[in-house]
């Protein structure tokens, strides 16, 4: 019997590997991480914010949660009137093209992970949801 000898796989190999059982996979399809960081130091990775009037309205609305920053793209998930979302990335101009991207967790007790200042911006791997919302529903409460 003959033994295989397999080389080692290269870093970005395990790294391609390890994302391929995310939920919303990176650059595929349309779909864009939500980055976090800023080169400026000392800055959290992210503001606060909550969703706020959504489009059916504050009762019963729920706001669509895409995999990346364009609505052509089909709907991950929704967050609800009063949800939390911690907003780090931005895409499109400040108008009704614009999207929030977002990381946020139906248990408002989860740490997300996003305390600490990240020194480069890079995409959020951390243990909650993320994905892109319209800026139209969120309203920033800190940050």
């Amino acid at each position: 019997m003959q033994l295989l000898h397999l080389a080692p796989l290269p870093a970005f190999a395990v790294l391609a590997l390890s994302l391929a059982g995310q939920a919303q996979p990176m650059d595929m399809q349309g779909n864009r991480p939500v980055m976090i960081g800023s080169p400026e130091e000392g800055l959290d990775p992210c503001s606060l914010g909550m969703i706020n009037n959504p489009p059916t309205g504050p009762d019963t609305g729920a706001v669509m949660v895409f995999p990346g920053n364009s609505t052509e793209l089909g709907y991950v998930d929704t967050v609800v009137h009063g949800q939390q979302v911690w907003v780090c990335d931005v895409s499109g101009e400040a108008d009704e093209d614009e999207m929030l991207g977002i990381v946020y967790s139906g248990n408002p007790e989860e740490d997300c992970d996003l305390s600490s200042p990240v020194e480069e911006p890079r995409p959020y791997l951390g243990p909650c949801n993320r994905g892109w919302v319209r800026a139209e529903w969120v309203e920033i409460i800190a940050g």
